[in-house]
């Protein structure tokens, strides 16, 4: 069994994702928020994740499992043709992982696994096996019961395996690189991304990179860091192998990241060589002092970049801009440099992403 927290799109009348349908029926419909492309049986996530997930309004599909009973395994064989074929993606855990936490409404029985469909962090249904033993236990049963509640989303995770074959197409693709447990990544999809989504008819393509890449110890400390690195470089988030849409944060000239997240991308290719389109990159602006100001000097949308960023029309460099001093979380005692933090760069960082999904998603031909 692997263990996976997930957080980290051309219209869905096109996708030829399995049979469920792209238009909900009524009010009652969920659109998921997010689907994968390889499809892995299920994923089993802990109650910090849920929380997260339940806190930043997802909606999804949650299997609990009572251990020791058969029920579980009727559940699956009912319900993962479907969930596969359709590019959903199940979320897994165990019935004792809530003991004495808060169950969110989950249908939760001695004995007896528990399905539930959460929209927007809140439970829209709730079955277990006991009450609902056709549902839980019979394939067409189970299709028919998601097909009048849920309805595809299209937001779509995909592996490193699969981005391999993206940047080998000569059809545009559009990949968003994040991370769930990066605050910045938390920020977007919570504040902006979801909801922006929910309201496209386009399917945008998920690099998770703390599911997929980075490997943490026991403590939470990342254990791969130049893996991590060499993947960022290898697929244009840093600059290294995308001067032009690539990003590199730097202080007095010192590169402290090579790529960084949130960062979205548009590039297609061949057997040979990748184009970058274009790129767009959310929130890691550092700040220095100058005289007794703070102003921003290492910026994504800097002076020299702004030529190749056609899709701002007008919003500009964010180079040299003066901020608050109240708005920056400080690196040093001295507070000299520092990161313009969320909640006050939002205000013009969301519009520039903005601008670019809006002029990109339309022309991301590619799909699986």
């Amino acid at each position: 069994m692997k263990k996976v927290s997930k957080l980290f799109l051309i219209p869905l009348m096109c996708l030829t994702f399995g049979s469920l349908t792209a238009c909900g029926k009524g009010d009652n419909k969920v659109k998921l928020t997010f689907g994968e492309v390889t499809h892995q049986k299920y994923h089993e996530i802990s109650y910090a994740r849920l929380t997260q997930m339940i806190e930043y309004k997802e909606s999804f599909l949650l299997v609990c499992d009572p251990k020791g009973c058969s029920c579980f395994s009727y559940f699956m064989k009912a319900s993962e043709d479907y969930i596969k074929d359709n590019h959903l993606i199940l979320y897994y855990m165990k019935v004792s992982d809530f003991e004495g936490k808060n169950d969110y409404g989950i249908k939760l029985v001695n004995g007896s696994t528990s399905f539930s469909i959460f929209n927007k962090g809140k439970i829209q249904q709730s079955i277990s096996s006991n009450s609902s033993t056709e549902v839980m236990e019979k394939k067409e049963k189970f299709v028919e019961y998601i097909d009048q509640y849920v309805s595809k989303p299209n937001m779509y995770y995909v592996v490193e395996a699969d981005l391999e074959k993206m940047y080998k197409n000569a059809n545009k693709a559009l990949i968003y690189f994040g991370r769930n447990g990066c605050g910045d990544c938390s920020y977007i999809n919570s504040h902006f991304l979801y909801e922006y989504m929910e309201k496209r008819e386009e399917i945008l393509y998920v690099l998770d990179g703390d599911d997929s890449i980075r490997k943490y110890d026991d403590e939470g400390h990342l254990i791969n860091k130049q893996e991590w690195v060499n993947f960022k470089i290898k697929f244009g988030i840093a600059a290294d192998n995308n001067p032009k849409y690539g990003y590199n944060t730097t202080i007095n000239n010192i590169t402290i990241d090579q790529g960084v997240v949130p960062t979205f991308l548009l590039v297609s290719g061949n057997e040979t060589e990748t184009t970058y389109h274009s790129g767009a990159v959310a929130f890691n602006d550092y700040v220095q002092k100058v005289g007794n100001e703070y102003k921003i000097t290492s910026t994504y949308y800097s002076n020299a970049r702004l030529n190749d960023l056609t899709y701002l029309n007008g919003l500009g460099s964010l180079e040299g801009t003066t901020v608050n001093k109240d708005d920056v979380y400080f690196l040093d005692e001295e507070e000299t440099v520092g990161i313009w933090n969320n909640s006050a760069s939002a205000s013009v960082h969301f519009p520039r992403v903005e601008k670019f999904l809006d002029t990109y998603l339309p022309v991301a031909t590619y799909r699986f």
